[in-house]
């Protein structure tokens, strides 16, 4: 597997290498041009596919051949968290949301009845803005604990589970979740659900992938998405698919 660290280690060689043989001979300039091309290029694919590790480890499914997976949610709590929890009361499943600080002012009530209802409150940074993923270590680790303490205050626990903002890794996130001690959340199947799509047309998009052990990304701030959570839960239990809350799943405490 492919590690930040390692591929930096082999660019800087392959560069000394270069500028050595150039000492004696002549080194077009394109192999430097391609060198950094590659460079760049598994550097976008490693920092833009949690799936990868190639920053910081993540469970992205669980190990297991047993039918059973899990539901994440992100970007809430928001008005339309109260469908989401409706549908999985339901269904009587336990889902996950990965939940944005700065959007929980004003919605106190609405996350305190996800985490009284049995669903597992986690930290998905408290800006969650478009920047995020070019931020120092010591501001993501600021935003983190901000997170955290906003949902600390409303449930009294400390979550233990990070979603970094749109997937993306970085050397300065891997280095704050180390030192908060956070298990890094991903996904392997994304319903995109945020695309606007027919209930039935992101329902199939999750069915295609769908395998034991199995997380899936969806978004509780997007109206429609209780439509394929609801459509969804049924065709799980037609498959004889079981849904585990997300700590049964990667044997991880969701908690401090």
């Amino acid at each position: 597997m492919l590690k930040h660290f390692n591929i930096v280690v082999l660019f800087l060689l392959c560069i000394f290498v270069l500028l050595y043989l150039g000492q004696s001979q002549h080194i077009s300039w394109l192999w430097y041009v391609l060198l950094s091309v590659v460079f760049l290029v598994i550097e976008f694919y490693g920092a833009a596919y949690i799936q990868s590790g190639f920053h910081v480890p993540a469970f992205y499914k669980g190990k297991t051949e047993e039918k059973i997976i899990a539901l994440t949610f992100d970007d809430g709590p928001n008005s339309n968290t109260s469908k989401i929890l409706e549908i999985l009361e339901k269904h009587n499943a336990k889902a996950s949301f990965f939940c944005i600080g700065k959007n929980i002012k004003g919605n106190e009530t609405i996350l305190k009845r996800t985490f009284e209802s049995g669903h597992i409150i986690a930290n998905h940074s408290f800006s969650h803005d478009y920047l995020y993923d070019l931020k120092n270590a010591v501001t993501l680790e600021h935003d983190m604990q901000q997170a955290n303490t906003a949902i600390e205050n409303v449930i009294g626990k400390k979550p233990l589970y990070f979603r970094p903002p749109y997937g993306v890794t970085t050397p300065g996130i891997a280095k704050a979740v180390k030192k908060l001690k956070y298990q890094v959340i991903g996904w392997n199947i994304r319903s995109l659900d945020t695309k606007g799509e027919k209930p039935e047309i992101v329902l199939q998009r999750i069915e295609r992938k769908l395998k034991p052990g199995s997380i899936v990304l969806l978004h509780d701030t997007v109206a429609g998405t209780e439509i394929v959570v609801d459509k969804l839960l049924n065709l799980l239990k037609e498959k004889n698919y079981k849904v585990v809350a997300l700590n049964e799943l990667i044997q991880k405490p969701a908690y401090a």
